[in-house]
């Protein structure tokens, strides 16, 4: 049966007066891109909490009263985090801290990690420490000991891709799942559901590297690793033939995608022509729901005014302000932040709530998703 949307109002908790937020840099002090740990954040944060404390508190229990609220009401939560092996630098640590705790108030089922998992170049290989020091040593809070599913970003691919997709990985930690491409399903049963009930999400996890040109172009200074790739165009011509069959049969009331790089963006990088000419037709064509992604160190939700297809970007695990860009095209544009945070998404049989969490653990942005079968 066909599918219908209705979109409802979006709260945009970072700027009432446009869809295009940026976290600009302090006139004075330290650049924040460049805290190193929690105890510098902190020595920021705290003369704002002692001129600020009272309405940081109301906004923090306001927050955690609508998170709790979505524990009750959707029965299948995860967060998505991407760009983040920074060995806790760059505010990885805050971040993780952060969603640590959103974590816990919702008791997600598992994590998504959009790529470029370990800067700069990848892992060394299967032994390399800072799989510890960038990942395990990281995300220690109690509700992040869960599935961690990923992707493979770029900068993955400029060490020993084949490590992170080693088995023995997982005997280090044995959260970590990463493949080329992989398709998982969840169930969105409740238990007050008819026994029977087969509503659920897939989600179809793809490696958009090897599409973009310039990667393989002989211009290109940095040395990426191919192994295990069949040719290029073998690649790319199985890739998309494998997901578009698997979207072809699937019966799942959400079907999300999963890949490094952006579709559409307002970001330092912008739109990846090479996913906007080869992937998105087969989004549209099966009504795909979500296309989740990072590459771009920001925040955003974009809907194609054409389909449906709402691109979603988590991409603020560590590094960030590389700026957005407000004179591109801005249609669809729903909200773009320029800084450091994750996603947090909750869903339902027929309705999905979306919300950005900044560095801080401010939730600075949520759309609720509705959709209906006739």
């Amino acid at each position: 049966m066909e599918q219908s949307w209705n979109y409802e109002k979006i709260q945009n908790h970072a700027s009432s007066s446009t869809s295009i937020a940026r976290q600009r840099r302090p006139t004075s002090g330290p650049d924040r891109s460049e805290w190193k740990d929690v105890g510098k954040v902190r020595e920021m944060v705290n003369p704002l909490v002692v001129g600020f404390g009272l309405g940081f508190a109301i906004a923090w229990l306001l927050s955690l009263q609508r998170l709790q609220q979505r524990q009750f009401h959707f029965p299948l939560h995860f967060l998505v985090v991407g760009d983040w092996g920074r060995n806790g630098f760059y505010n990885q640590s805050v971040v993780a801290s952060q969603m640590g705790q959103v974590g816990t108030m919702l008791g997600i089922s598992f994590v998504i990690s959009t790529g470029d998992n370990f800067y700069n170049t990848g892992l060394a290989g299967v032994d390399d420490i800072q799989f510890t020091t960038s990942f395990t040593n990281i995300y220690t809070s109690p509700s992040l000991q869960t599935r961690w599913y990923a992707v493979l970003g770029n900068h993955d691919y400029m060490g020993d891709v084949l490590s992170q997709m080693d088995p023995y990985i997982q005997l280090r930690d044995d959260r970590w799942i990463c493949q080329r491409e992989y398709h998982l399903q969840y169930s969105l049963c409740t238990d007050s559901m008819k026994e029977g009930c087969k509503m659920h999400v897939d989600f179809f996890f793809i490696d958009t590297t090897p599409f973009v040109d310039d990667y393989w172009a002989a211009s290109q200074t940095h040395t990426f690793d191919w192994r295990g790739l069949a040719s290029r165009e073998e690649q790319l011509r199985n890739q998309l033939q494998s997901l578009n069959d698997k979207l072809e049969t699937s019966t799942a009331n959400w079907k999300v995608v999963v890949g490094h790089h952006t579709i559409r963006s307002m970001g330092y990088h912008g739109d990846t022509p090479e996913l906007v000419k080869n992937l998105l037709p087969i989004l549209k064509k099966h009504r795909v729901d979500l296309y989740v992604n990072g590459h771009d160190h920001t925040l955003q939700h974009i809907k194609d005014q054409d389909s449906g297809v709402h691109f979603v970007t988590s991409g603020g695990g560590s590094k960030a302000w590389d700026g957005v860009r407000s004179s591109e095209n801005t249609e669809g544009v729903l909200f773009a932040y320029d800084g450091q945070g994750f996603a947090a998404i909750s869903m339902g049989p027929h309705e999905l709530l979306l919300s950005f969490h900044d560095g801080l653990g401010n939730t600075i942005y949520t759309a609720h998703l509705h959709k209906s079968r006739h």
